[in-house]
Formats: C-alpha cells, structure tokens, sequence
C-alpha cells in the first residue's frame, strides 16, 4: 500500500476561505524536533506543499477557465467573481486583485519555504547531506512553483529569494523585478535543482515532486518567458524519460483523470477522503445529482463545437449549420469530449441526463443576479466529477488535481517549434501525437506553413486536450488573443425543447452583455496593500 504524499498533509489540511487549500502546520514544534531525523523532517516538508494545494483548482469553486471563452458561470454573487471580471468594467483593480491572484497566500507560502531554506543551514547537522539536498531541491521547486504562478499573472513581481537571510523590516521596501529577470530567476533556479530530484520516489512517497515536475516546470516557464530553446530543452527531458517507460500518453483519454498515478501524471495534487477533500462535484456536478447544488459553471458552446465529429467515414469540424450534424450533434465527436463535456442524453449514474428544458438536469436562462446552480448552457463538466451515486455534501470528493502531465509536455515541444523556431513540420509530428494516440485516434492535421494557422490549430486542440485544466486563460492572455476572444463578445449555450422523442436546438446568448478585456488586463494589478506597505513596489503603470 502506497503511503503517498497526502497522507503526511492529513492532520495538517485546512479550508481557507473555502476558495483553496491552505496546508499549514497544526502544531508549533522546535527546531531541534523538525530536524531530529529525516523521518520528521519529512513530515515538515510534505507540510509545505500547501503551496502546490494552493494553486490546486479543484480545491474550490473558481477554475480559472471561467475568465475565458469555454466555461460560463451561472453565480454572479454567491462564491465566485467571474461573471463580475468579465462584465463589468469597474469591478478588477487593485483593490479587488486577489479575487483572481492570491498574493498574499502566496508571498506566505513563499516565507515558509524560506525559512526551510535559511533553517537548513543553522540545523541541518542531524540530516544525511544527500537526503538533506533532496529536501532543499524540493523545497526551491515549490518557490520556484509559486513565483511562476505570480509571474503568469502580474509580471515582474517581488522576488525574496535570499537563500541564507529571511527579509525583515528592513527589507520591506523592495522594488519588483521586471517581467524578463523575473522568469530569468525562475528559469535558474529550475536548472539549479532539477537534477538534484529523483527521477522516482520509493512506495512510501509516491506523489512527491520529481525531476521530471521539475522539468516539466522549466519547460512551461521558459515557453511563457518564450525563451524558445530553453523550453525545448526542458521539455526534451521529459520526453527522455517518456522513452525510459516513465511516463506516456495514456490510450484511453479518461484514464489521465480516473487511474491515480498512471503514467501520463508527472505531477499532482492528491486528495484523501475524509480528512483531505474537497468540493468539486458539490460545485459542478450536474444538478440531478445534488439538490440544490452543482451547476456553477457550465461548458459553452464554443468549447464543445471545437470537438470534431464524424460523418460516414470521414472526420470534420462540427457545425450547427450542417444537417448531419445537427441531426445527431452529440454522436460520434472526438472521444475527448465524452471524457470533457456532459451534454443531453448522456448516459451518467445509471440515468440519462436530461438537460433539455424541464428535464432533471435542466439549463435556465442566465441573468445578472442569478443565483440558482442550474446549467446556463444546456452543458456540465464531466472532467475530474466522480462517476458514483453518493452525498457530495456530506462526503464531499477525493479526486486529484493535475499540475502536469505529459500532454503538456508534448504542447509545449509543438509551440516551442512552430512558434518559436519556424519549424512547423516538427511542430505538427508533436501536435498530432494528441489525436493519433489510441483511444483519441483522429486523423492528422495538415503541416500548414503560417504561423496564425499554426496557432489556429494548437489552440483547438489544446482547447479539447485541457478544458477545465487551468490552461486557456493563461494561453489567451499570453498569446495576445485575449483581446480578440474576451473583448466584445458573447458566449454561447445551446437551449434544448423536448418534443415527444425529438429535440429542438436552439443557439442562445448566455452572457446577457457584451464581455470585457481591455488591454490592461494583459497583467493583473499588484494588489493596493502590498503598495501601501512596500514603498519600493511600484504599480504596474495601466493600473495607476
């Protein structure tokens, strides 16, 4: 029996805020106790990937996919800001940054992990050098970890990184780094402790960060710093280990969700009914499963049109415009979306899901004030809900929660290429190696030789691959497309009227207003109490 990382975290996992999981110490214990025996020191550090749980999406109801085009919150005022980011001008500032950037859970994460680093120098006596250095590797990952995820959203951003003194009053007034020398730090300190990892922990730490997270962490920041050869380096160690047996893409596509540890993982985090859970199908699930829940965010129609389907013998975009498709939408589309998208008449729990009007499940049209958990887009998440028949009140889910896995690492080798490097033949082997893998099994994408119609068609395809993954929003804005997605625009859902054995569709506006993403949103504002108290941080000059 694998005594994995989260049974370490088990005594020590708190809800904080609801919104994520904050994992902390329970109890004070002395220096002298911590670093006692690697044993103890273990429990310290599993302690520490609080700060991993933090950014852990499923912990909470806010996916971040709801800021984009694929995800539609039903709640305007209960739990969540999306709808409140994407429809009113007035509403993000830096006043309300946290609401979408946790800065001050993650700049405490940040210390705790510190005064690790500083403490290993003053106690460390008792400790092996090599599983001492181990540990320290771990512990800068998790830094490293939590600066790029700052970095994503604010761009330079205060770096407190000295590994040998903790910043103090006297060190409060520091300037932000610039975008550029931020990333370079992260990119460093990856390259730093990345060989430091094992490649495998033994059975009693599965779960544990690897050199291959480690990696697989380079590769994603050196993509987004698009410092192009770096990022193919990175990612071509994964992809070594990939051709050592240690990881692969998975056949059958539900099976990176449902199989704890299967191959494709190369990082996650792990959940523990009872004591480690968390909310996700009491958010999500369709609304026949909960009374009175579930419901919170729903698929629209611009995602699910993305998933190709089949006609006769030959694969193609999907369009409400065709008669064949429209025939029968919900019958042979890409596997993905049976792994993704929970849609009517889908088998689910012993029933079928009726999501047509006056069905079980039933969609209700989106207003502003809404507070009824209901599908807005005749749509429910499938990805990461739990396919039993039980009480998620009470019981609540223990599903984990995907940070990496290979996929990514296989995206990552096809931007990197096409964008990058121009090399759009290379770029295209790596972007098909998604759909020709068994079980997904669509045909090839053409080599186009142009870089908009090169990105046309990562963004599809990552936009099948990852939904509900906390990619898009981050790829949007990045891209500099978000202006061109999130700006000015409705989405969309699909009413659906039952009629004796027949169904009517009916494309619908779920917004209800145009969205909102003027170009300032490209980098988040630093938060007004971090101004007020470190007079060296300057803000960011499109939120003055």
């Amino acid at each position: 029996m694998r005594k994995i990382v989260y049974i370490l975290l088990l005594a020590s996992c708190t809800w904080s805020c609801s919104r994520s999981l904050d994992v902390a110490p329970g109890d004070k214990y002395s220096n002298s106790v911590v670093w006692k025996n690697t044993n103890n020191l273990d429990l310290y550090v599993n302690s520490l990937y609080g700060a991993l749980y933090q950014f852990a999406e499923i912990g909470g109801p806010d996916l971040s996919d709801g800021y984009t085009d694929i995800l539609k919150y039903s709640q305007t005022y209960m739990d969540t800001y999306h709808n409140r980011i994407c429809l009113s001008p007035a509403f993000l500032s830096p006043a309300t940054t946290e609401a979408i950037s946790p800065w001050s859970a993650a700049y405490t994460h940040i210390r705790k992990l510190n005064e690790f680093i500083i403490d290993a120098r003053k106690y460390a006596g008792n400790i092996n050098a090599a599983d001492l250095k181990v540990r320290l590797a771990e512990i800068r990952f998790l830094r490293a970890f939590v600066y790029s995820k700052l970095i994503t959203r604010h761009g330079g951003i205060v770096l407190r990184t000295d590994n040998e003194n903790l910043d103090g009053p006297a060190q409060k007034n520091k300037a932000r780094a610039t975008t550029k020398e931020s990333w370079q730090w992260v990119i460093s300190e990856l390259k730093t402790v990345a060989d430091q990892l094992p490649e495998a922990w033994d059975n009693n730490s599965t779960g544990r960060i690897t050199k291959g997270a480690a990696y697989a962490l380079l590769a994603r920041a050196a993509l987004y710093a698009e410092q192009w050869d770096e990022a193919i380096s990175a990612a071509r160690k994964v992809e070594s280990m990939a051709n050592g047996g240690k990881y692969a893409l998975m056949n059958k596509f539900e099976d990176v969700f449902y199989t704890p540890h299967n191959k494709e993982l190369i990082l996650a985090a792990y959940y523990k009914r009872p004591d480690l859970t968390n909310n996700f199908d009491r958010y999500f699930a369709p609304t026949g499963d909960i009374e009175r829940y579930g419901g919170y965010a729903s698929p629209t129609e611009e995602l699910v049109s993305q998933f190709d389907i089949k006609t006769g013998n030959r694969w193609e975009r999907f369009s409400w415009d065709n008669p064949e498709h429209k025939a029968n939408p919900y019958k042979n589309r890409d596997p993905r979306f049976y792994a993704t998208i929970l849609y009517n008449g889908a088998p689910w729990k012993g029933r079928t899901l009726e999501t047509y009007v006056g069905g079980a499940d039933s969609y209700i049209e989106y207003f502003d004030g809404n507070a009824r958990n209901r599908s807005v887009t005749g749509y429910f998440i499938r990805k990461f809900l739990e396919n039993k028949v039980k009480d998620f009140v009470s019981e609540k889910g223990d599903q984990y929660w995907i940070e990496f896995r290979y996929a990514e690492i296989i995206t990552i080798l096809s931007e990197a290429y096409g964008r990058g490097k121009g090399d759009f033949i290379a770029a295209y082997r790596y972007l098909n190696m998604l759909r020709e893998r068994p079980g997904v099994a669509l045909p090839a994408l053409p080599v186009k030789d142009k870089a908009e119609e090169y990105l046309d068609d990562l963004q599809k395809e990552k936009m099948c691959e990852f939904a509900f993954e906390g990619h898009r929003y981050w790829d949007l804005r990045r891209w500099k497309k978000a202006g061109t997605a999130l700006n000015g625009v409705r989405m969309h859902g699909m009413e659906i009227k039952k009629s004796g054995d027949s169904y009517e569709y009916n494309l619908v506006d779920c917004d209800k207003a145009d969205r909102f993403f003027p170009e300032r949103y490209y980098v988040m504002p630093i938060p007004d109490f971090e101004i007020k108290n470190n007079l060296a941080c300057r803000q960011d000059p499109a939120w003055q």
